[in-house]
């Protein structure tokens, strides 16, 4: 199948700043893909390459079947979102949709009809006439998406649309966006720095370091078996177990990650003993931080709130255990 996006030897540099380093990448037709990294790692640019808003310095990008590195953004079948809206406030929401149907020459009636439709699919209809003051910060970003949608691109990028809501608002739009993305049946390309986020909505999700993709696979894949410390540290939340650590704990005597609700605690019975050093009540769990004796190393497991865990305290003595394929092996770092 001919991919969606092919980005091939893709290098960016700003002045002897390098933010992306010789990229390839394919994207699927109709995959939600998300980019995902701290700031600065490159994904950013990666995006306003692929929409045409930055040329690299070497390499090509490829659209469906076209190479499009040369061609201005207007011509590419893609369409932008931003986390910043970019909505016209003295237009109305239909307006703010037709606008780019109207910059296209499409006529009144059926740029109406086909506004009307985008904000339809995306939960809107009945606000045609409000300004963008009128509305919430979700609303706001719901026009942003029906205007980028009634273009009918073949791809949508979507640059950190999400980043400037509110927790519940963003975790309602992450259900919205990921629903729009099924019924489209479109390619999305989502940039975030929040990896909960990228867990959530991807199929599959590229972690960026440094402008380089460090991994790529599906949120199970990434979460479950990450390649490095970083990925082990950016992607949740994992305990880093050095090779006498991890040997003390009944595994591989190499560098080891473990996330903390594959961690077991109890009273009595096999594992390493320890001393409970904190417990973090956070609603639905206990995050619980015990110090290994004898080893100079403290393990974070993770308690739901029920039944007897919610008894634990500071200074409790537990035994620990954690399953051998509970535990991802790590890439030695680099000399």
């Amino acid at each position: 199948m001919e991919s969606a996006i092919r980005l091939r030897g893709l290098h960016k540099s700003f002045g002897d700043t390098i933010a992306v380093a010789d990229l390839d990448l394919d994207i699927e037709p109709g995959e939600f893909f998300s980019m995902l990294g701290p700031s600065g790692s490159g994904k950013t640019t990666v995006l306003r390459i692929i929409a045409g808003f930055e040329q690299p310095t070497r390499g090509t990008v490829s659209l469906f079947g076209t190479d499009v590195t040369s061609l201005p953004p207007f011509t590419r079948p893609v369409n932008t979102v931003f986390q910043d809206y970019a909505l016209f406030p003295h237009l109305s929401v239909i307006a703010n949709v037709e606008y780019g149907l109207r910059v296209a020459g499409v006529g009144r009636k059926e740029r109406r009809a086909q506004a009307e439709e985008a904000l339809g699919a995306v939960r809107l209809a009945g606000l045609e006439d409000r300004r963008p003051h009128e509305l919430s910060g979700g609303q706001r970003q719901r026009v942003a998406l029906a205007r980028a949608i009634v273009l009918r691109p073949q791809a949508l990028l979507l640059d950190e649309p999400l980043g400037a809501l509110d927790l519940k608002l963003r975790e309602q739009m992450q259900v919205e966006l990921k629903e729009l993305q099924r019924s489209l049946g479109i390619t999305f390309v989502f940039v975030t720095h929040d990896q909960d986020e990228a867990l959530t909505l991807s199929d599959r999700v590229a972690v960026f370091d440094a402008g380089e993709v460090v991994q790529l696979g599906t949120p199970r894949e990434v979460y479950d078996h990450p390649r490095n410390r970083f990925i082990a540290s950016f992607v949740g939340s994992s305990t880093l177990l050095e090779p006498d650590v991890a040997a003390a704990l009944g595994l591989a005597r190499t560098p080891m990650a473990v996330r903390p609700e594959r961690v077991t605690l109890a009273e009595s019975g096999p594992g390493v003993p320890g001393t409970i050093a904190e417990v973090i009540y956070t609603g639905p769990e206990h995050r619980i931080v015990v110090d290994l004796d004898g080893l100079d190393a403290r393990i974070t497991a993770l308690e739901p709130n029920i039944g007897a865990h919610h008894r634990r305290e500071r200074g409790d003595r537990v035994m620990v255990t954690i399953e051998p394929a509970a535990a991802a092996p790590l890439e030695p770092e680099a000399a």
